[in-house]
């Protein structure tokens, strides 16, 4: 047995558990800066800055973030799944302890870009290798883990913020910024207990070791069918793309494949940009901020309110895991969305009137928009475009839609700002808009993953390819299948190998 060598469902839980922590991290810088920009000893650190400006060294991070996923377009798929997440939190401790030992406004500004990029290239590497390495039957519910915790990453923030608020020193920011630190720590003191992927030992030759990898997840010895089968797949998967002309850059953008490429890479980007286009960062990096200039709150109030909203937050995205594989990524997006759109027109509704009542209604609609969008766009969003990209461009292809999504964020978060400054709670009514229009947009174009291997998935783009893929009823069918089901499918791939075989050492013979 090798060296640090977990098998099984140790190894499941190691992988849940290092994806997970490493997506708290996420969640709690999407908390930081709401909880601390209401600080003075905070803003006279960085000079006191104007909305624009406030808006600025908060969205800079999601420009890093962007960056880090370029970094992960240009190498990811050299160095791997596990390697990309080592080298993303180192990245992560050096930007974090500039940021902790910043005096001024332009060294917290380059300190959040350097933090931003390990966190994009993170963002990248850890839905593939969940994707590539959870069972089919029920990767759904366990990737809710991942969801649910960056949300606990949000509210472990605010209330962190809380407890050092009345600080009567700069360390009522600096011990929250430092908390990144210990996150990423942690994290790489879990690397050396996980696996590469399967998938991309494979699609780089190394067919033992993906062998042996596939062992180590199921718990079974390397002579067994379904170690066999689920190999066989894989490599299935590799030759029919293999057949086509050498990938290139634009390969990722060209629908002139069997795979069809750029459609996919257009689906997987859709429920990132549902994400940060329902507005929730909107919420999430200025809640606090919110309630204190716009509900007349006092500081310590809208700390305590929003502190309790992510709480409540994280409590509400736990639901999904018993429901996300049985009803599917589809109806728990549209659902999810409508209810968003809902609670957003009632609170741009409250806020119009300047009154105690609406203010109480808006704090309420606010609670249970966060509730609505941990149910459904959440879960589904950081996993969908792993789960949807050909393997051959799927490093490049998720990049692509984590670049998306954060500079969506850098969007969001820049304006907002600005928007509350020069239309007040109006400027809620756009999210409101445009999460009812995910409804419709997931429901002509999304295919349901649920239940399905990867390389079932890539099977829907070839044998049925069409732009309203939501359209053919099979391709919306929710996959119900348990764990007994998926180890059959893998023993008859092992059978079909078995026979292909058999059929090519008879050729050969006669040949001779």
């Amino acid at each position: 047995m090798r060296v640090f060598e977990l098998r099984g469902k140790s190894l499941i839980a190691v992988i849940l558990l290092t994806s997970g922590l490493d997506f708290l991290l996420f969640g709690y810088d999407q908390g930081l800066f709401g909880g601390i920009l209401g600080g003075q000893r905070f803003k006279d650190t960085l000079g006191n800055p104007n909305p624009t400006m406030t808006g600025l060294v908060t969205a800079i991070y999601d420009i890093g973030c962007a960056l880090g996923a370029i970094v992960a377009f240009v190498f990811g798929e050299r160095i791997g799944r596990k390697r990309s997440i080592i080298l993303a939190n180192v990245i992560v401790v050096i930007g974090a302890a500039i940021q902790t030992a910043s005096f001024d406004y332009w060294q917290m500004f380059v300190s959040r870009i350097i933090g931003g990029i390990g966190v994009g290239l993170s963002t990248v590497a850890v839905p593939i290798l969940q994707s590539e390495t959870l069972p089919a039957h029920n990767r759904g519910s366990l990737l809710v883990v991942q969801s649910a915790l960056i949300i606990i990453g949000v509210a472990v923030a605010s209330w962190l913020c809380f407890a050092t608020l009345y600080a009567n020193s700069s360390l009522q920011w600096r011990f929250p910024v430092a908390c990144q630190i210990l996150f990423s720590l942690i994290v790489l003191a879990l690397c050396p207990f996980l696996c590469e992927t399967p998938r991309w030992l494979a699609s780089r030759g190394k067919i033992d070791e993906a062998k042996y990898t596939i062992s180590r997840l199921l718990d079974k010895p390397l002579d067994d069918e379904e170690v066999q089968g689920q190999l066989q797949e894989i490599l299935d998967a590799i030759a029919a793309e293999s057949n086509e002309e050498e990938p290139s850059w634009g390969e990722v953008f060209s629908n002139a494949t069997k795979t069809r490429n750029l459609h996919r890479v257009i689906l997987g980007m859709g429920p990132y940009m549902m994400n940060q286009w329902s507005g929730i960062n909107a919420l999430c990096y200025y809640l606090a901020y919110i309630f204190q200039q716009y509900l007349d709150y006092s500081p310590s109030m809208a700390l305590i309110l929003a502190s309790v909203a992510f709480t409540q937050y994280a409590v509400f995205s736990w639901p999904p895991y018993f429901y996300i594989d049985k009803i599917g990524r589809r109806w728990s997006v549209m659902g999810s969305s409508a209810g968003c759109a809902a609670c957003m027109a009632i609170i741009a509704g409250c806020l119009a009137k300047n009154s105690y009542t609406s203010a109480v209604a808006a704090v309420a609609f606010i609670f249970l928009y966060l509730d609505c969008f941990t149910l459904g766009i959440l879960p589904v969003s950081w996993s969908y475009s792993a789960e949807i990209q050909p393997l051959r461009v799927r490093n490049k292809a998720t990049a692509v839609g984590v670049f998306a999504h954060w500079m969506s964020n850098f969007i969001v978060v820049m304006v907002t700002p600005i928007g509350l400054d020069k239309i007040d709670g109006n400027y809620f009514w756009v999210w409101a808009v445009v999460c009812a229009s995910f409804v419709p947009l997931t429901y002509f174009f999304g295919v349901e993953t649920s239940g399905r291997t990867l390389e079932q998935i890539d099977v829907m783009f070839y044998e049925t390819p069409r732009a309203c893929m939501g359209l053919n009823a099979e391709n919306r069918r929710v996959v119900r299948r348990g764990k007994t089901d998926e180890e059959q499918t893998f023993r008859q791939f092992a059978h079909v190998s078995e026979k292909q075989q058999a059929v090519m050492s008879e050729r050969v013979s006669q040949s001779d």
